[in-house]
């Protein structure tokens, strides 16, 4: 199987575990089939992401985890296969897929 994907970035926050605020930079690569039309997948995704970015994950999609956000924007982008999400800075990355 040949999958494509697009990338987008997304600047986010969260309340750690001692109640500060702070935030961290993800990357968010949202994978499709082969043969998927990227330039309209592209600005599809870049235009969910606005949903998040610059926001406090608590409130935009209910958890700070990395893993959370992949699910998101699994669930929100229904062609897609699978998302992985990550913090390039830490080496840290967390993927959701589809069965």
């Amino acid at each position: 199987m040949i999958e494509v994907a697009v990338k987008t970035n997304v600047e986010a926050a969260h309340t750690d575990a001692v109640g500060r605020v702070h935030g961290h930079s993800y990357v968010v690569e949202v994978w499709f089939g082969e043969g998927a039309d990227l330039v309209t997948l592209a600005a599809f995704v870049r235009d969910t992401a606005t949903e998040v970015d610059h926001s406090m994950l608590e409130n935009s999609i209910g958890s700070s985890k990395m893993e959370s956000l992949a699910a998101w924007f699994l669930s929100k982008i229904p062609l897609s296969v699978r998302v992985v999400v990550s913090r390039p800075t830490l080496g840290f990355s967390a993927c959701a897929y589809r069965d």
